[in-house]
């Protein structure tokens, strides 16, 4: 192995701590009490280090939603294309609600990045790949979405209002399950999965 492929390893290795130590920081404290000072502590290397991989901590919330996002779309692979497409619909919702709700510490981090997130502070190229990512997460419920409504299982609404209302509904369940207003059962996955699909039957 060369030097430089050796820095290269080293460099993404330092990465991958500060990631680490960010994301456990932000799990036991909470996002707006950590600051990079104790991300560089946690993770055992200098203030400058952090930013030899990261513009600001609004770039670090940026990384962790992408790889959120990365794992997402891979999941997604399990949705079976060739389904009828209700069956591609609540194979989504399913894996939407087993992803949030299987680490619900995991999720409250990812959902207060996003809540936080400043997308003019961050460099270009994780910009790009975030909005790339967003999109594909975005066409793949909206693809959906029109299938249903074009063979005619949907009514014809705005995919857009019927794909914000959806999301909406499944963050609004998120956010009071992160609140401790409700806890997380198959009882509130079936209302809510009941409430998406049959509200938006013909």
């Amino acid at each position: 192995m060369g030097v430089a492929d050796r820095k290269a390893r080293e460099f993404k290795r330092r990465e991958e701590d500060i990631i680490r130590a960010a994301f456990d920081l932000f799990a036991e404290h909470g996002i707006e009490f950590v600051t990079i000072d104790m991300i560089a502590e946690k993770a055992e290397v200098g203030k400058g280090t952090i930013y030899k991989h990261f513009t600001s901590k609004n770039e670090i919330f940026a990384v962790l939603i992408i790889r959120q996002g990365r794992e997402l779309l891979e999941l997604l692979k399990s949705v079976p294309r060739d389904a009828p497409v209700l069956v591609q619909m609540k194979k989504t919702m399913r894996v939407f609600w087993d992803m949030q709700i299987g680490d619900i510490r995991k999720f409250a981090v990812y959902r207060k990045c996003d809540q936080l997130l400043l997308m003019d502070d961050m460099a270009s190229e994780v910009l790009t790949q975030f909005e790339k990512q967003s999109n594909m997460k975005n066409e793949f419920i909206r693809s959906l979405t029109q299938k249903a409504i074009d063979e005619q299982i949907f009514k014809n609404e705005s995919v857009d209002n019927l794909v914000a209302a959806a999301v909406g509904l499944f963050q609004g369940v998120f956010d009071s399950v992160l609140a401790g207003e409700v806890t997380p059962s198959e009882e509130l996955y079936n209302l809510l999965e009941n409430m998406i699909l049959k509200g938006f039957m013909r």
